[in-house]
């Protein structure tokens, strides 16, 4: 639903509120209206299904014309990203709050899932995997539950069907994966071209709450399939969206099918999905229910807010795709010409302003540069080497700190991938060109960079790193 708001003259008590009120609804696609002799204004709320601004306009011009009072047209309303710039900026600051204060990524929480967890701890791994669906998916699940102003079972109603949406679609995809195995494992492509279909997915669907695509772009389910549905269909729209919500390429949700994959059995794969979808629940349902149960003009905002969630994760899944192409947000640089002459320039050159943030510089050993690097559960490690030489980078982990984000690391650009275990993790390659080369987690999600120079070993001023030194640049 949609609200405009028009200027009416000629009322001049209640009866004539109610008067123009009364002719309002009769306009097709107009749910709602109301007026104010004082203010001079008609509120209408429709459905921009069964008509567009266009029509409903010239349609209430003739119906409060008939009436006996005289339509002025439509209340000019401020640009609509005025509405939403604050909101994206609320949001973001509180990301980044949670993140560089007290060390708390959303993004990046996730739970190590592998073959050694047992399917009784599926559970609570679900709950604390929560944290991270209320990030990624919470502004899908907002959009499919508030607004009711529902009270008691009721209010709970959108939300357990979203929910049971989700259940459902990860058991059958955790019967599906078990039983067909290893024929399902995706490849980092793979995983980009799905990425980028549910990041347009998510787009067109964040956009179109906003109110801001036009009607033949705005997704809607095709008239065969809503009509074959007919009344069985009514109010099942957050079912549905649950179960497709379910087989959206979310990094937890990735870690489990391969655990199902693991499993080797369409039941127990079903079975373990089962469970971690159960554990999923709480938190995605409790926050479904609080907001199901707002009314009037907060529940206005917590719309907007959820469409501008589904627009801002819609990005980050792009971003994630770009990334497992290797077209993260390093390639933007321009290629890194850092010379010997250039480092001798001192804090104005490449080479200097990546030391300068943290960058860890090989060594040289031998015909290998090698570098040592502590793993840090929310970044890799940012590193410099010279072109045409191989490079050994070992990355200690404690076990602590492999989550299931970052438990694989990939180098798009040298085709290289590798799954980190406890302890050192030796990782090869040879760089052949210069410049940012960026590197990411087997979801796209973790950043890491490469600034790979023509000449890092002549330079002066050039420090070996500390053992076990950490990269943490800004």
């Amino acid at each position: 639903m949609r609200e405009l708001l028009f200027r009416v003259s000629g009322m001049t008590c209640g009866h004539c509120e109610a008067r123009v009120a009364k002719a309002s609804k009769t306009v097709i696609g107009v749910k709602s209206a109301s007026a104010s002799f004082s203010r001079g204004i008609l509120t209408v709320t429709y459905n921009p299904v069964l008509t567009d601004e266009a029509k409903l306009t010239r349609a209430l011009e003739e119906a409060i014309n008939a009436s006996g009072y005289r339509f002025r047209g439509a209340v000019a309303k401020p640009h609509p990203i005025a509405k939403v710039i604050p909101i994206a900026i609320i949001l973001l600051a509180l990301y980044l709050v949670l993140r560089y204060t007290v060390g708390f990524d959303f993004f990046g929480f996730i739970p190590k899932i592998d073959s050694t967890i047992s399917l009784s701890a599926l559970f609570v791994t679900g709950l604390f995997t929560s944290v991270h669906c209320v990030a990624m998916c919470g502004g899908i699940n907002l959009s499919q539950s508030v607004g009711t102003g529902a009270s008691g079972k009721q209010q709970f109603k959108n939300p357990l069907l979203y929910n049971l949406g989700r259940v459902i679609s990860y058991t059958l995809i955790g019967g599906i994966v078990g039983g067909i195995g290893s024929v399902l494992f995706l490849s980092e492509t793979a995983k980009a071209i799905l990425l980028s279909l549910a990041a347009i997915g998510m787009l067109l669907m964040g956009l179109s709450m906003l109110g801001w695509l036009p009607w033949w772009l705005t997704p809607r389910m095709p008239r065969f399939l809503s009509a074959r549905l007919g009344k069985a269909g009514a109010g099942k729209g957050p079912l549905v969206v649950g179960l497709l919500n379910g087989m959206m390429p979310c990094g937890p949700l990735q870690a489990m099918q391969l655990y199902a994959l693991a499993t080797g059995s369409a039941l127990t794969g079903a079975l373990s999905m089962f469970l971690f979808s159960l554990g999923t629940v709480p938190l995605m349902l409790g926050a479904g229910a609080l907001f199901s149960a707002l009314k009037g003009k907060f529940a206005f905002v917590v719309q907007r807010v959820s469409a501008v969630l589904v627009v801002f994760f819609a990005v980050v899944m792009a971003t994630n795709a770009f990334s497992l192409l290797g077209f993260g947000s390093a390639t933007a640089a321009a290629p890194a010409q850092a010379t010997a002459a250039q480092a001798e320039k001192g804090g104005d050159s490449l080479l200097q302003q990546a030391l300068d943030k943290g960058y860890l510089p090989a060594t040289l050993d031998g015909n290998v540069q090698k570098i040592q690097a502590d793993l840090n559960p929310s970044v890799y490690p940012f590193i410099i080497v010279q072109k045409g030489i191989p490079v050994e980078l070992t990355i200690s982990a404690d076990g602590n700190a492999i989550t299931g984000c970052n438990q694989t690391v990939v180098f798009p650009a040298y085709d290289v991938k590798k799954a980190l275990k406890a302890g050192d993790n030796v990782i090869k390659f040879t760089p052949e060109e210069s410049g940012l080369i960026p590197y990411t987690c087997w979801m796209g999600m973790l950043d890491g960079r490469i600034l790979v120079v023509d000449d890092l070993f002549s330079a002066s001023g050039n420090p070996a790193p500390d053992a076990g030194a950490t990269s943490s640049p800004g």
